[in-house]
């Protein structure tokens, strides 16, 4: 197995949505005198290993996890990348073993993504550079080409199948729906613009309650995955 560059936790459409320029290459910075071997601040290995880690056997790579670690490092000031390269790359990386262990779980459980619906998700993104060269750039950007996104697409929606089939969350009602808009209606409204009533945003806020339970639900998951995982980082 060896998945393509996209998570759960780091949604594909985020990626999608990400377009500026790239930034400098993750690399290593220079030490820090109070770096201590569970800080994730400290110094990379120079050079990095083409192997930033080993999930259950499966190897995560190093060109697996820089392009979101670039999509990251994008929203920091220039100035301050080299700083915080260390701790961005190894949280992606935290979160890459993560995928992998759902991606594992979801395999092993029979469950797979739909293939329509990925190639609706791919499509949509297509329409949104429809130059070919545009594209082309776009997807080297992020460390994709066609083939591979498609596998990241394929891969998101088979995590999100093992989550919705285990979670098993089910109807929200008004009440919970209610109560998560009253506790802040601003979320619901555009901006600048006064909330509209809960009528207006009661499906919005059903589905977000959804998501909440299943974000619960995915955490807890992952933490017995990873209790019973065999899992090296050598970063």
């Amino acid at each position: 197995m060896k998945p393509a560059p996209a998570l759960a936790a780091l949604s594909i459409a985020a990626l999608v949505a990400c377009s500026a320029p790239e930034t400098a290459p993750v690399s290593a910075v220079s030490p820090s005198p109070s770096a201590t071997p569970d800080d994730p601040t400290r110094p990379l290995p120079d050079p990095l290993p083409d192997v930033l880690a080993r999930v259950n056997g499966e190897a995560i790579r190093l060109a697996q996890v820089v392009p979101l670690a670039r999509a990251e490092l994008r929203e920091v000031l220039p100035g301050q990348r080299n700083e915080v390269t260390p701790s961005v790359l190894r949280r992606v990386l935290q979160q890459y073993i993560d995928q992998e262990l759902l991606l594992q779980e979801a395999l092993a459980r029979g469950v797979q993504a739909d293939a329509r619906t990925v190639e609706r998700e791919y499509d949509q993104a297509r329409k949104e550079h429809p130059d070919e060269e545009e594209w082309t750039e776009f997807l080297g950007r992020l460390g994709f080409d066609p083939q591979s996104f498609r596998g990241a697409l394929r891969i998101r929606y088979t995590v999100a199948g093992l989550i919705e089939k285990e979670a098993n969350v089910g109807p929200v009602g008004d009440d919970e729906a209610r109560e998560l808009y009253e506790a802040d209606p601003t979320l619901f409204a555009p901006p600048g613009a006064p909330p509209p009533p809960f009528e207006a945003v009661r499906d919005d806020a059903r589905e977000r309650v959804r998501r909440q339970k299943q974000e619960l639900f995915a955490a807890e998951f992952i933490s017995g995955l990873r209790a019973r995982a065999d899992i090296e980082t050598f970063i």
